[in-house]
C-alpha cells in the first residue's frame, strides 16, 4: 500500500516536471500553434472527470462506508487515521492534482480562444499550478517516508 502512494507521488512529480519542461520550452520557443477549440473541449471533460474521480475519493477517504471496514478502525485505535491508508490518500492527491492541471489547461483554453494573441496563458498557467500541485503533495510525501523509514 505504502509503495503504491509512492509510486503516485513520484508519478504526480514526474508528470509535473514534464509539463513544466514544456511550458519553457513554449516560453522560449513562441512559435507554436495551439487549437483553443479542442483544447477547450479536451479540458472540459478532463476536468468533469477529476471532479467525479476526486469525489468518489473523497467519499471512500473519510469512511462513509458501514461494515468491515468501519470496524477494522474501531478495532485498530492506536494506528494513526493520516497514514492509514496512505494509497488512497494518494490517488485522492493525483486526482486533486490532475484536475488542477485541468482546470489550468481549461483557463488557458479560455483565455486562448478569446484572445488567441494571449497564447502566453498556457506556459504561465502551467507553472502557477504546477507549483500548487507540488505544494500538495509534499504532506503526503512525508507521511509515505515517515512509513518507509519506520517513523
Amino acid at each position: 500500500e505504502i509503495l503504491g502512494a509512492l509510486m503516485s507521488m513520484l508519478i504526480v512529480w514526474m508528470v509535473t516536471g514534464v509539463l513544466t519542461y514544456l511550458a519553457c520550452m513554449r516560453l522560449l520557443h513562441p512559435d507554436y500553434d495551439i487549437d483553443a477549440t479542442v483544447m477547450l473541449i479536451t479540458s472540459a471533460c478532463a476536468v468533469l472527470a477529476n471532479i467525479l474521480l476526486s469525489l468518489i475519493l473523497h467519499q471512500t477517504g473519510h469512511g462513509h462506508s458501514r461494515g468491515a471496514q468501519a470496524r477494522e478502525r474501531v478495532s485498530a485505535p492506536l494506528e494513526k487515521p493520516a497514514l492509514s491508508n496512505a494509497s488512497l490518500r494518494a490517488a485522492f492527491v493525483h486526482a486533486v492534482g490532475d484536475l488542477f492541471q485541468s482546470i489550468s489547461v481549461l483557463i488557458s483554453a479560455l483565455i486562448i480562444f478569446f484572445k488567441p494573441q494571449y497564447k502566453i496563458a498556457d506556459p504561465i498557467c502551467t507553472f502557477v499550478f504546477s507549483i500548487f500541485v507540488l505544494a500538495t503533495t509534499i504532506p503526503i510525501l512525508r507521511d509515505i517516508v515517515t512509513v518507509l523509514m519506520e517513523g
